[in-house]
């Protein structure tokens, strides 16, 4: 199967996505990347730009505060949007070889290197910059907040612009989650869907006909649009999905790819990591309750829970 993703052109990191010890066990359909949602309007009147680096974060924070605006929404009762924030702090600190160490369970949790992920995390929630009244609520429901200016911004997936309503689609924006060390790369989360067909199927000619007609027939970027995400193939039309030329932009610059802290961790790690962060975004958001109580789950030592999908 490489060869035919080779020869069709899909983009590396979509066929790298799909290995395990080196072998493809998937083929690969669409995949986005994970960045800022955010009113273009909003920004304009208050003379903002979206902010490349974390000192125009903060102060992108700041100056939305004092409009009146929460700076910032995150719905976390399913665990997995906490995770986007862990992961690219994590990425944009540490960078991403410590960061696939530490999902790999290889690195401990109450390393020096993942306080400061929460410490800096922390920071930010200790200042009032995110939205108390959807932290247990499901990730969507941050968006009617942006949609009315009641708050600036919200890290997600390009995805969710499918949910966008036709009055604010054209005045959503989207940008990448800024950098926080100057020397350090810009590594991205770009979740990857992909089908799986068993290798010793009833009828391996059938498999082959139909992965190479998904390959060759425009099928995938069809399939990406109607999910609001990017097609698996490098030489795929420019995406014409909201938010898509930004996240192909953000995706191009990326000096590496991650798939999700669910995706890219151990099982056994995934359910008490959420728990832990979710208790983490509670007050008084401390660093070293969560550090710990993930570090017990990676050293298996309370039963932890099979990974949730999301």
């Amino acid at each position: 199967m490489v060869a035919l993703l080779k020869k069709k052109r899909f983009a590396p990191a979509t066929i790298e996505g799909t290995r395990i010890e080196g072998e493809v066990y998937g083929f690969p359909l669409y995949y986005y990347v994970w960045g800022f949602i955010y009113r273009k309007s909003l920004f304009e009147r208050l003379g903002l730009r979206p902010p490349a680096t974390w000192a125009e974060f903060q102060q992108a924070c700041e100056r939305l505060k004092s409009a009146g605006v929460t700076p910032l929404a995150l719905g976390a009762k399913s665990g997995w949007p906490a995770a986007g924030w862990f992961d690219y702090l994590n990425l944009r600190i540490n960078g991403i070889d410590f960061h696939r160490k530490l999902l790999r369970g290889e690195a401990r949790f109450t390393d020096a290197r993942v306080r400061q992920v929460f410490d800096v995390w922390g920071d930010l929630l200790r200042k009032g910059y995110f939205l108390e009244t959807t932290m247990d609520q499901e990730h969507d429901r941050v968006l009617p907040y942006l949609y009315r200016n009641h708050v600036g911004m919200a890290l997600t997936g390009s995805f969710i612009a499918a949910k966008f309503p036709d009055a604010v689609a054209a005045d959503m924006g989207f940008f990448a989650f800024p950098s926080y060390a100057p020397d350090m790369p810009a590594y991205e989360e770009a979740p990857l869907d992909v089908l799986v067909l068993p290798a010793r199927g009833a009828n391996p000619q059938a498999r082959d006909r139909f992965l190479a007609f998904l390959a060759e027939s425009g099928a995938l970027r069809q399939i990406a649009d109607a999910d609001q995400t990017l097609s698996a193939q490098a030489d795929a039309a420019p995406s014409t999905v909201p938010l898509g030329d930004t996240a192909a932009a953000i995706l191009d610059g990326a000096a590496g790819l991650t798939y999700f802290f669910d995706r890219d961790a151990k099982a056994e790690l995934v359910g008490p990591a959420f728990d832990g962060l979710r208790q983490f975004l509670k007050p008084p958001h401390d660093t070293d309750q969560a550090v710990r109580r993930i570090e017990q789950a990676r050293r298996g030592k309370n039963g932890a829970p099979k990974a949730r999908n999301k």
